[in-house]
């Protein structure tokens, strides 16, 4: 027994003298997506303020491609020591259930940092659909089964997701139609190509107060502050439906929990800079951030939540 304890106390003694020594040098974030994007700008405005109590350079490389495989992947397989991490959103619980041969699990293959925060999205429809509530809209769809259709930003995409979820729980059918991003999707959308679509609200609120779009709705389960006079989903019928773009800084698997823990603190004390924060509200996020085992417990519901939504749509990915 007191031959464990020294052990113990010598690993104790080392965890802390490695955090200590962290960082020894830049810190890269890893994001997934292309550079000018709403993930890129969290990872820039977040990395950008936390290197000063880091005492380091935050670099943020922008690993494109595979829906946002090939930049997780790189950071899974990176050494556990706290210097890359990556800034996931819903694509990193979707994934698994989407592509059988992925080489990283969502859960396993990373040790959870913090939440930023989520961007809510808005259920919107053209002018020419004759609806003003969810109510409505779900009237109208079983009213007329197979005529409504919806845009998304791609398949598997959070919006496409969101809008299954929706289906499943008010039992109606309303086909899909993919784009390939939230831009071309939201063009077609304004042109009344389609006639509804779950799309972000930094994207939503400026076509809604145009008029160009009408909002139903907020996926989240509170209302947003950006428009608080749209209800949420849960609010018109669908208790417990609670669906955003969520974003969170992730290390590799294995990433000493001090090492862990300091991330925590200064990116948390990063997030809620007025400046930073101002930013991220530009961009439609409401912040979050909160300890490294409450994103595990949300990264947890989240992988079992969209593997059941995927399961019961039928939804397969090559």
């Amino acid at each position: 027994m007191r031959r464990w304890l020294i052990a113990f106390s010598f690993c104790l003694i080392a965890a802390g003298a490695f955090a200590q020594a962290f960082p020894s040098r830049p810190v890269r974030v890893v994001v997934p997506y292309p550079a000018g994007g709403v993930v890129d700008i969290i990872a820039r405005s977040v990395g950008e303020r936390a290197a000063a109590t880091l005492g380091q350079p935050v670099v943020v490389e922008n690993r494109t491609g595979a829906a946002s495989n090939i930049g997780t992947e790189a950071v899974a397989q990176s050494a556990p020591d706290g210097h890359t991490l990556v800034l996931a959103s819903p694509a990193h619980t979707v994934n698994m259930s989407l592509y059988p041969k992925l080489t990283w699990h969502p859960l396993k293959s990373f040790e959870p940092v913090i939440m930023v925060g989520v961007i809510p999205n808005v259920l919107v429809v053209h002018p020419s659909v004759p609806a003003k509530s969810v109510a409505e809209l779900i009237a109208l769809a079983k009213a007329r089964p197979g005529q409504l259709n919806y845009a998304s930003a791609g398949a598997g995409s959070s919006v496409h997701l969101a809008t299954e979820m929706l289906k499943q729980a008010a039992g109606v059918f309303i086909l899909h139609i993919p784009y390939r991003g939230q831009p071309e999707a939201t063009t077609a959308m304004v042109a009344g190509e389609v006639q509804m679509m779950a799309l972000t609200m930094a994207l939503a609120k400026p076509r809604i107060e145009s008029g160009q779009l009408r909002g139903l709705a907020v996926t989240t389960g509170k209302r947003s502050t950006a428009m608080p006079e749209l209800p949420t989903i849960a609010e018109s019928g669908y208790p417990g439906f609670d669906v955003s773009t969520w974003f969170a800084f992730l290390a590799p698997a294995g990433t000493p929990a001090p090492v862990v823990q300091r991330l925590n603190t200064d990116l948390g004390a990063a997030i809620r800079h007025a400046e930073v924060e101002k930013r991220l509200r530009a961009a439609g996020a409401e912040l979050n951030p909160g300890t490294p085992q409450e994103l595990k417990r949300f990264l947890e519901s989240d992988v079992e939540r969209w593997a059941k939504v995927i399961r019961q749509a039928g939804i397969k990915l090559e």
